[in-house]
């Protein structure tokens, strides 16, 4: 039977079967490659097998082991053609569809035909596979089609064959404007000028695409939120007033490929799926991964012809160093996109920033942010932080800072009580040597800092260094006298974030002493 009669998903699992008989060094594909082609997580035939109260694991297992029965090539075959078994396999599957009363063969209608004795496998080797034609069937006739809402499920359920299904766009994509609409995304803030150039170049006729480069923390993917955002208020003009603004989960759509081509695939039923929609724009954050050869698919190149003929339109998102190093040189790609670079935002804008996300942050954390910490938050970022610009790396700082308050409050007393008692126990123990003694006392005083809140350390008088005492009784009275001042200041709670407890996180976050980074004279939390 020709494959002309099979459906799209039937023609996906051939494919499938093709790769993974190559990926084997296997010149044919037979049976058991068909077999591990359906049970592929794209196909949808494992949430089936279950539905039979069966073992998916199992099924794949089994076929597994039937590949690795194939004759194996020296070097690995440029075409794989079909072993003689797959038209039996085919012909016996047209005869299920015909049982079903389907216009096309579907994957049950394969799944069914392998298992049936004689056609592909014998009735020896079907006795250690728990599955019959006849189970098939009659599950089909009983349930009809609401086995899952896989691909399976639109193949089975002809009510809903002429809605356009967007599968792949629901597994692969995260829909930024529902996510802005649900409030999950934040507002744009002092990206105007950047947020019209975007708009300015998505209205275009030709090449309606643009690509986001910037520095690691300057915001490129905020861009794209407070975009979604605004389309979501309606600020935009009227030719994005519909527009459906989907993130690629690249990290999804890259996990667990198992044959070679198989991303491509996925990226061209998204692809299909969004010349289905009215007004899709693609936002692909990390493009240069997608042409990136070395560590990626090199899957870019479907998008190619795409973009040229203005069949999609795609926001990408990447940093200065990959813009250069991979997506210039591609000037095929690249001509296709024009650029936005962003900068990092000068010190009043970025305090700008933070004052108005800070809100967010305060609803969060149920703590509040004094004025003055706003400007010290990004002073501290922009001088400490190295590894990332801001205004994330002040975001960071200050959400790192209003956590660990939160946390010093919750726990700090618990734990000091808790290190009490263990202390208690080293100190009333009896020492062959002072200097076993000293050790133990030496690290419980290790402990004691490295198991408390920065901020709480920070808000000592004294920060003794006890590392060069040879003295025990003169050690152990600093750690009373500690101990006794650390379980006062932890019964006050604070209710919000000042330039101590910034500089205090900070300090930890470097291993840069609290007084060096501290410029003035240090505050007082008790103050």
């Amino acid at each position: 039977m020709s494959v002309l009669f099979a459906n799209e998903t039937v023609k996906q699992v051939i494919h499938i079967a093709q790769s993974l008989a190559k990926e084997n060094y296997n010149e044919n594909y037979g049976a058991s490659h068909l077999l591990q082609a359906l049970l592929h997580r794209d196909i949808g035939m494992q949430e089936f097998i279950k539905s039979l109260d069966k073992d998916p694991g199992y099924f794949i297992e089994w076929a597994e082991v039937r590949v690795e029965e194939y004759a194996k090539t020296v070097v690995r075959p440029i075409e794989i053609t079909p072993s003689n078994e797959i038209e039996n396999i085919m012909e016996a599957a047209d005869d299920i569809r015909l049982k079903l009363g389907l216009d096309e063969v579907t994957p049950v209608c394969i799944l069914a035909a392998l298992v049936k004795p004689g056609v592909s496998f014998s009735n020896e080797q079907l006795r250690s596979l728990p599955l019959n034609e006849q189970e098939i069937l009659a599950v089909y006739k009983t349930k009809g089609h609401h086995f899952s809402d896989t691909e399976i499920d639109n193949v089975l359920n002809k009510n809903g064959a002429d809605k356009p299904s967007y599968a792949a766009i629901e597994k692969y994509c995260v829909d930024k404007t529902m996510l802005a609409k649900e409030g999950k995304t934040d507002p744009i803030i002092g990206r105007e000028k950047e947020t019209r150039a975007l708009i300015e170049v998505l209205g275009r006729r030709n090449k309606p695409n643009i690509i986001i480069a910037g520095d690691p923390g300057v915001g490129k993917t905020a861009l794209v939120d407070g975009f979604a955002y605004e389309i979501i208020k309606g600020t935009v003009p009227l030719h994005l007033k519909n527009a459906v603004l989907l993130e690629l989960d690249m990290g999804t759509l890259l996990a667990g490929a198992s044959y070679k081509g198989e991303v491509e695939d996925r990226l061209k039923k998204i692809i299909s799926e969004l010349k289905q929609m009215d007004r899709p724009i693609l936002f692909i954050d990390e493009i240069h991964v997608l042409l990136d050869t070395k560590n990626g698919s090199g899957a870019a190149n479907l998008l190619k012809p795409e973009l040229a003929r203005g069949a999609i339109t795609v926001i990408g998102a990447t940093t200065l160093e990959e813009y250069r190093k991979i997506v210039e040189p591609e000037q095929a790609f690249n001509r296709r996109f024009e650029l936005l670079t962003v900068n990092e935002p000068d010190f009043d804008t970025c305090c700008k920033m933070v004052s108005l996300l800070g809100e967010r942050y305060e609803l969060h954390h149920n703590i509040t942010i004094n004025k003055d910490a706003i400007p010290e938050c990004v002073r501290l970022a922009k001088r400490y932080i190295k590894d990332k610009k801001l205004p994330d790396a002040a975001l960071d700082l200050l959400d790192r800072t209003m956590s660990a308050i939160r946390m010093l409050d919750e726990v700090s007393s618990a734990d000091l009580e808790n290190w009490k008692k263990q202390y208690n126990e080293t100190v009333s123990q009896e020492y062959i040597t002072n200097s076993e003694k000293l050790i133990e006392l030496k690290w419980q005083y290790n402990l004691l800092q490295n198991m408390l809140s920065p901020i709480l350390w920070g808000s000592l008088k004294l920060q003794p260094v006890i590392s060069a005492l040879e003295n025990a009784t003169e050690i152990e009275l600093i750690i009373d006298t500690t101990y006794t001042e650390l379980l006062s200041y932890a019964a006050i709670k604070r209710a919000c974030v000042s330039k101590l407890e910034l500089a205090a996180v900070m300090a930890a976050k470097t291993n840069i002493p609290i007084g060096k980074i501290q410029v003035q004279e240090k505050e007082k939390l008790l103050n």
